[in-house]
């Protein structure tokens, strides 16, 4: 056992309508993970790709131990639908699911759906929604709920799971309203961190009880720093119409996207690991830690140090990242 406990997430492929073979895109990504020691895949929601749920049946029929962590939307899956899922995919293969709680960045799905509520509304929506899922997946009494945006009389989803494979609740974002959600109802509030210093002082900074902590990050890790940024510089290219987004993104309705771009200067390295080069490329939403592996290691320690407990990693890995990452991780965990 080493001197952290933490686990390590990777973000599954996400097929689309036109994609070749998405059944072979969805096991390969799972064989990867899997094979190169991840915990889990998280598994993103938008109107461009597969259900999140049934990629997630598939991971689950195509792996032995990989966790899916699955995007949940209010406005597109009931409590009640949700809680069948669940307790449908937990039986059937004995082994847990986990949600990621989100409420909508993009605007123009938003509009497509007429959704009513603004940014902090929709956090509101989503504490209700938690409550009612959790009830009706620890228990088989009949449910009577009167509140805001749910209303339930004597409901029966039959879906009582045991503790043990109860999924965990995470809760993504670094507004205020989403970290007051992931304070009522989040196991993991997951967010895009600042570099190390800054995030000790800004999104670990509130009082009173906290929920697990976890960071999505991009990692491009090799034998040494100069062959890691060489190889990060090649893959995210910046040009003027990338800067020009980011420029944009400053006045985003997503905090987390304004922290990212503030931080998205002349180069965007700090403590000369962190970089916002993905970001600023319009390539990737997540901050990159680029070096040697050792290096790489050393940094996330100091995240690890603040209380941080998960890692997801942001982009589809291939083959070889996958093995740069795992040495990092093995470092980590030798400690």
């Amino acid at each position: 056992m080493g001197r952290f406990d933490f686990e390590v997430f990777g973000t599954a492929i996400s097929p689309r309508s036109d994609d070749h073979d998405p059944l072979k895109l969805v096991t390969r990504n799972a064989d990867l993970a899997e094979g190169n020691g991840l915990d889990g895949l998280l598994i993103f929601y938008n109107h461009t790709t597969f259900d999140p749920w049934i990629t997630a049946g598939t991971i689950l029929h195509t792996s032995r131990s990989l966790t899916p962590i699955v995007a949940l939307q209010p406005y597109a899956t009931p409590p009640f639908t949700a809680a069948k899922t669940i307790h449908s995919l937990v039986r059937l293969h004995g082994r847990r699911v986990d949600v990621n709680l989100i409420t909508g960045a993009a605007r123009e799905e938003l509009d497509q759906v007429g959704e009513p509520l603004d940014h902090d509304g929709r956090y509101e929506r989503a504490i209700e929604y938690a409550g009612i899922l959790r009830s009706l997946l620890s228990a088989d009494q009949p449910l009577t709920h009167e509140g805001r945006y749910y209303r339930y009389r004597n409901l029966r989803a039959h879906a009582r799971l045991a503790p043990d494979l109860t999924p965990r609740v995470f809760v993504a974002g670094s507004s205020p309203s989403s970290r007051r959600a992931a304070a009522a109802v989040g196991d993991v509030a997951i967010t895009h961190p600042e570099p190390v210093e800054r995030f000790s002082s800004t999104f670990l900074d509130g009082p009173g009880p906290r929920p697990g902590i976890g960071i999505r990050v991009g990692i491009v890790a090799r034998e040494t720093g100069d062959e890691a940024w060489s190889a990060a510089r090649a893959r995210y290219p910046s040009d003027r119409r990338a800067e020009l987004q980011v420029a944009m993104k400053r006045r985003s309705e997503s905090d987390w996207s304004r922290r990212l771009a503030r931080l998205a200067g002349p180069d965007g390295v700090h403590d000369e690991v962190y970089w916002t080069g993905a970001y600023r490329s319009g390539k990737g939403s997540t901050p990159l830690l680029v070096g040697a592996h050792r290096e790489v290691a050393d940094y996330l320690e100091r995240y690890l140090a603040l209380g941080v407990g998960t890692v997801i990693l942001g982009g589809a890995l291939d083959e070889e990242e996958l093995r740069n990452i795992s040495r990092v991780m093995a470092d980590l965990r030798g400690r």
